[in-house]
């Protein structure tokens, strides 16, 4: 109960988590300069390092973006009580991390790892049938998926242990678990193609450096499984969007 409690309220305040994560990175920012102050500046040289590896840890809210068909709307015509809204769950990642610098200032990053994704529909007033109950029911996706997202890292003039970064790319993935199957069950693709964007900060530690970062992802590839069920003839159009904390240790 208290985990579904927690993804409503990721819902609800979907842009004010985004808000607070930024300012978390700000934060963050602002405590690795002043250790910087104190200390000196740790790893000297380690930005220009050809080849580089590490791992990262990451916390996610995931939604889906939905377009409603025309049966939807046929339907309510009928059913005026029926509606269907998407809701947000939260998931992890975890990664490996290999950067390859092209020049002072750009990178090449590939990020491949695994995804725990928790994607909502909530479907009100559905009407009853030989195979659905009808009433509330919530349709609740969750996946594992491998993941390769591959990125090109803009790196802002080091200052001290600080160094802010912004990053651009793609991520395929593959769902490889853990969705659920049946005739009255909304029903997906295992493939998606995502275009991802974020910001992160470098912090330069004596024997490694931390990088807290915020990262959005959009798919662009439509999910949409057509299968003869009140599910999935509600939806024209199905897109992932996810907001990914990730803490990156090289």
């Amino acid at each position: 109960m208290a985990f579904t409690y927690l993804r409503h309220q990721l819902h609800l305040h979907r842009n004010k988590i985004t808000v607070f994560l930024f300012l978390l990175l700000l934060g963050a920012g602002q405590h690795a300069t002043a250790q910087g102050k104190l200390k000196g500046e740790n790893l000297p040289g380690y930005e220009y390092k050809k080849l580089r590896w590490g791992f990262s840890l990451g916390l996610n809210a995931s939604w889906y973006q939905l377009e409603h068909s025309q049966y939807y709307v046929d339907l309510m015509k009928s059913e005026p009580e029926f509606s269907m809204n998407e809701k947000t769950g939260i998931g992890f990642n975890v990664n490996f991390i290999t950067s390859y610098r092209l020049s002072p200032n750009f990178s090449l990053r590939a990020q491949p790892g695994v995804g725990y994704h928790s994607r909502i529909i909530e479907y009100k007033g559905v009407p009853a049938d030989d195979n659905t109950a009808g009433g509330e029911i919530n349709q609740e996706i969750n996946t594992f998926a491998g993941e390769l997202p591959l990125l090109v890292k803009y790196e802002s003039k080091r200052r001290k242990n600080t160094q802010m970064y912004f990053v651009a790319g793609v991520k395929p993935s593959l769902v490889v678990g853990g969705m659920k199957k049946g005739n009255d069950i909304l029903q997906v693709k295992n493939m998606d193609f995502a275009i991802e964007y974020g910001v992160g900060l470098d912090m330069f530690y004596p024997f490694f450096k931390f990088a807290p970062e915020i990262r959005f992802s959009r798919g662009i590839g439509n999910l949409h499984k057509p299968t003869n069920s009140v599910f999935n003839n509600s939806i024209q159009q199905l897109n992932t969007n996810t907001i990914t904390l990730y803490l990156n240790f090289e």
